[in-house]
């Protein structure tokens, strides 16, 4: 939240909106603006001051210094200005952004994604297919955000209160009838669902992992979700749907594998296209799209379940899912003639890997696969094995580069990678993003494809589709240079034959 500029919003009354606050200099204080942190103070603003942040004394300080009318902490600070003592700062601060905002979560339809992967491929694809159905709809995803009418690829993904409350509110004065977003770990971090009631919630493949400390992300979630609320969830990962029925909410469920409200059948997949057999109720369709492998197609059963919801019919429903142009990072293939099919993929830790890279091997037409894979700054030492052990286990050359956070952990990070590997000399380590690409291209052969795999920073949406243009660029540039041969066999020499005595 640190550096969100202060905006003139509409009044509030802390006690009104904080009734079980504790208020220090005052009966209440009237809200006009709200700084996040001391830093981003302008006079008159509410200051939060996070203790788990910042040095409260200093803060402190620099709030006073800066003229700041009232402070929101979460312990009471020697100071002469009102003060309102609340048990969660970001919670509360999360209500006050949406009431400065004038409480857009009261005015439109939320629709919440959330999952260990695919929840930015699934909120587009939801977006698509309820804009299909004639619903003017605003997203926020890793990729960008969308207020139903402009798209914008901002430097940071609207996921502390202000921003998010503003996206909201951007949307709501758009004309959008419903918000579609990305429940990313820092969002439920940060609390921007404390003002919501999700009035749907999308849940793509499993559940994800428990928090080391603190409720599972799904059930936060479930926690928002709106007493009438629908979830749709997959059939698939059972775990997942225990919690939904545990939490009483009523679901419709999707699948691949086991008896759904609308199940899928992959029928044929190939390079670039899988063709998908839907069926939904009495009603059977195929689709074909370029969306390819079993984890894109369990993202589109989940978007063909919000448009029957949204009373599109299947048929329609399948032809806003075909008009889906390719997502940048997500599973998009960059083909060429005569060379190596080449995969961009934002999957940056081991289940995301496998699941990617089981669906290459099931489409692949011969030909060996490569992996181009990037240390995730994110992941512990264990997670990183696990990424080594994974990208060992279903490519067949594998090559460790850096991404977004640079090469300045690179060979810490790879070290912590190649514990996982059962053969530690098979793969290579080229720090320079551009050189591994470049050395893949051209030693790969024609019928090979080659994934490059994370490397991406998720929460700059802008720094992300960067990187991802760059890594296009350069495929095509080494495509130019000279193919080397993937394998030298030595040469033989011939040796006179020696008379034995």
């Amino acid at each position: 939240m640190v550096g969100t500029e202060s905006r003139t919003l509409r009044p509030a009354s802390l006690r009104t909106l904080l009734p079980q606050s504790r208020m220090v200099g005052g009966g209440d204080i009237q809200v006009t603006r709200l700084a996040p942190s001391p830093r981003g103070c302008l006079p008159g603003d509410l200051v939060v001051i996070d203790c788990s942040v910042d040095d409260p004394h200093l803060a402190l300080a620099e709030a006073l210094a800066r003229g700041a009318s009232g402070i929101l902490c979460e312990q009471l600070q020697p100071c002469p200005l009102p003060q309102c003592i609340v048990p969660d700062a970001l919670a509360a601060t999360a209500m006050v952004a949406d009431a400065l905002a004038g409480q857009p979560t009261n005015d439109i339809f939320t629709v919440g994604v959330i999952g260990e992967a695919g929840k930015t491929t699934t909120a587009l694809l939801v977006a698509a297919t309820l804009r299909a159905a004639g619903i003017r709809t605003a997203y926020n995803t890793d990729l960008g955000s969308c207020d139903g009418i402009v798209q914008i690829t901002p430097r940071q993904t609207a996921d502390t209160p202000l921003l998010h409350s503003e996206w909201l509110s951007d949307s709501r004065d758009a004309g959008s009838a419903t918000a579609v977003m990305e429940l990313s770990d820092a969002m439920l971090s940060n609390h921007c669902l404390e003002p919501l009631h999700l009035d749907l919630l999308i849940v793509t493949g499993n559940p994800g992992r428990h928090a080391d400390f603190g409720p599972h992300r799904l059930q936060q979630a479930l926690d928002h979700l709106n007493p009438s609320g629908v979830v749709i969830v997959s059939s698939d990962a059972p775990q997942a749907v225990r919690m939904v029925d545990e939490a009483g909410a009523q679901k419709v469920t999707y699948g691949l594998r086991n008896d759904s409200d609308v199940t899928g059948k992959i029928f044929e997949q190939v390079p670039g296209e899988t063709t998908l057999l839907v069926t939904a109720g009495d009603c059977t369709a195929v689709l074909e799209t370029g969306l390819t492998g079993p984890a894109m197609a369990s993202n589109q059963l989940a978007a063909i379940a919000v448009g029957l919801l949204s009373e599109l019919d299947l048929p329609s429903a399948l032809e806003a899912l075909r008009a889906v142009k390719p997502i940048p990072g997500r599973m998009e293939r960059v083909t060429g003639y005569d060379t190596a099919s080449v995969v961009l993929d934002s999957a940056n830790n081991s289940a995301r890997l496998a699941a990617t890279m089981r669906g290459l091997r099931r489409e692949r037409q011969g030909g060996r696969l490569w992996c181009i894979t990037t240390p995730s700054a994110h992941l512990s030492e264990d997670q990183l094995a696990l990424l080594g052990r994974t990208a060992e286990r279903f490519a067949d050359h594998v090559i460790y580069t850096s991404g977004a956070a640079g090469k300045e952990t690179f060979l810490q990070a790879t070290h912590a990678m190649l514990d996982g590997v059962h053969n530690i000399a098979a793969p290579r380590l080229i720090a320079d993003r551009k050189r591994a690409i470049e050395w893949a291209v051209t030693h790969a052969e024609p019928g090979d494809t080659i994934l490059i795999a994370g490397g991406y920073q998720q929460n700059n949406p802008h720094e992300q589709r960067s990187t991802i243009d760059a890594d296009r660029t350069c495929i095509e540039q080494a495509r130019e240079l000279d193919a080397t041969s993937r394998e030298t066999r030595p040469m033989t020499i011939p040796f006179p034959s020696v008379a034995l005595n």
